[in-house]
């Protein structure tokens, strides 16, 4: 019986890892990209005149299409045919870099305890492209008729008022050997987090509460980890009184959900969140990655110019008014993602925009924007991506060899890098079939352009192992590498670029790591570095 468990076993993780993805799906190698990138989310705009720079101005406006991390974008063209016209534009909600693409990089899926903000950086790449073969992602202007409604107003939708972490990251779990050791791999706790909270103290934060008295009852998630190895409770009260509380002993984490909250709990104007560690031991410590409270709030958006919300499926539509939107006086949009809809909002009501929603049949995921001009972002500096694909034969190669272009240039007449590849190509060098492949264009193609994610680099070598017709059999890695926790937190110094040239694996740094699968810990091709980086020599004239 133990035989046939294990059978079972290993053919279901044979299927797992054939259904695997490398982020390289979304590219069509005939398409040409213009990459450019979102530093905040916010609404954007592309402007007829760059589109003209990059050579796109008499593209018809339904052949654009835009990816995020693989996905296709929903974008809003002022004509909805022919090219934009001289005062038109591309118009989408562009989103910061988030943790969503980390999490493949963790040992367990399950250890990830926020994916909101990323360990490499907030900057996401965004790729357009044209593509006339089939219909592409649109939100359509759709009639806002609230002359004709006759329903009445929605009273509540169900809000999630959170608090995400980013104090600092967390290396989270390790052996406690006379100082702390942690494993490369993304650990348990491995995360942004809250400062520690110690023994007898406590977070408190004051969220604002827009509540519906008569609508469901309120629930409260949260995502903790211990962060010494002793025994601890932790405790959550919400204004006061204690609805949550569970033993987390030493380094362990918890992601706990509490349903059934009286809304009585959250009948005054905000909710004061309170999280507190008790312990026995004077030195403990506990962290919080995020916490969410869910529940019903009436239309008051507390003076937002961006607000996102959910509406359930309704087969009659829905009618909204609200109230407390900073639309600085111009009409604002609501965009309708699941169904591909764009409503302009009636606000002939002083204090008041209402819309006049078309029927769904599902669950709804809508944004709310301002279109004054303050709160509209301008898409810029672009570049061209024509991606290598490596599934021809001439770009394939059984000795790897990962660099960056600031190291194969020419210096004193000749190139060390492509010196190399030759020796290794050539008998005394082994005899590989080997080939030079530059990390920016790794990072675009298996990591969605998030600069120096790991990613680039083992999904390129998971990839390689079951495309290239030979089966690689080395890999080096030519360039110095930062850890990633470092290079986030200097990210805004000039000079990390210049040492960080090609990426490493987790803290402490891990190459072997780079050539493992997905929650793997096992190096399949072996891999190696040399760690240099480009020395500028000053001249005096």
């Amino acid at each position: 019986m133990k035989r046939i468990s294990l059978l079972v076993y290993i053919l279901c993780l044979g299927l797992f890892s054939r259904a695997q993805t490398y982020n390289n799906e979304w590219i069509d190698y005939n398409k040409t990209y213009y990459k450019f990138k979102v530093g905040s989310t916010g609404l954007y705009r592309i402007s007829k005149a760059s589109l003209t720079s990059i050579g796109l101005g008499a593209t018809p406006a339904e052949h654009f299409q835009l990816w995020r991390n693989g996905k296709q974008i929903p974008l809003f063209t002022t004509e909805e045919t022919g090219p934009i016209s001289v005062s038109g534009y591309i118009e989408f909600w562009g989103e910061k870099n988030d943790g969503k693409p980390d999490l493949q990089l963790y040992k367990d899926p399950t250890y990830q305890l926020s994916d909101k903000f990323s360990f490499q950086t907030d900057t996401a790449a965004f790729f357009l492209t044209v593509n006339p073969a089939s219909a592409n992602l649109r939100l359509v202007n759709t009639v806002n008729n609230v002359a004709g409604n006759l329903l009445l107003p929605e009273p509540y939708f169900m809000h999630t008022e959170s608090m995400y972490f980013r104090d600092y990251i967390n290396p989270g779990y390790f052996i406690d050997a006379g100082e702390y050791v942690h494993s490369s791999s993304y650990d348990r706790g491995e995360n942004w987090v809250g400062n520690d909270i110690y023994p007898g103290k406590s977070f408190i934060k004051k969220h604002p509460v827009y509540l519906y008295n008569s609508g469901p009852e309120a629930s409260f998630r949260i995502n903790i980890s211990g962060n010494a190895i002793n025994q601890r409770r932790y405790t959550v009260k919400i204004n006061s009184d204690s609805v949550w509380g569970n033993q987390l002993d030493y380094l362990n984490f918890e992601k706990a959900s509490v349903n059934n909250i009286p809304l009585a709990l959250l009948n005054s104007d905000s909710a004061k969140i309170e999280i507190s560690n008790i312990s026995p031991d004077d030195y403990d410590r506990m962290v919080v990655s995020q916490y969410e409270l869910v529940y019903p709030r009436i239309f008051n958006f507390d003076g937002a110019s961006n607000f996102e919300f959910v509406l359930p499926a309704n087969p009659a539509g829905n009618y909204l008014q609200i109230s407390n939107f900073n639309n600085g006086g111009v009409a604002p949009v609501l965009m309708d993602y699941t169904n591909g809809k764009r409503y302009v909002g009636d606000i002939s009501t002083p204090g008041l925009i209402k819309f006049a929603l078309e029927p769904s049949a599902v669950e709804r995921k809508l944004l709310l924007v301002s279109e004054s001009p303050s709160n509209i972002k301008s898409a810029a500096g672009f570049t061209t991506r024509n991606f290598i694909n490596y599934t021809a034969a001439a770009n394939q190669g059984d000795y790897l060899i990962i660099t960056h272009r600031t190291l194969n240039v020419i210096t004193g007449g000749s190139n060390p890098i492509q010196d190399y590849k030759n020796y290794r190509s050539s008998v005394a060098g082994g005899g590989f079939k080997a080939n030079i492949y530059d990390i920016d264009e790794l990072v675009d193609q298996f990591a969605f352009g998030i600069k120096k994610h790991p990613s680039s680099i083992r999904n390129f070598l998971r990839w390689s192992r079951v495309t290239f017709s030979t089966q690689p059999k080395f890999v080096f890695l030519i360039g110095h590498g930062v850890v990633y926790d470092q290079y986030r937190y200097y990210e805004s110094n000039p000079d990390i670029e210049k040492l960080n040239l090609v990426p490493t694996f987790g803290v402490p740094a891990s190459d072997i790591l780079l050539s493992a699968e997905l929650g793997g810990q096992i190096p399949i091709t072996p891999i190696g570095r040399l760690s240099v980086i480009m020395q500028m020599a000053t001249v005096t004239v």
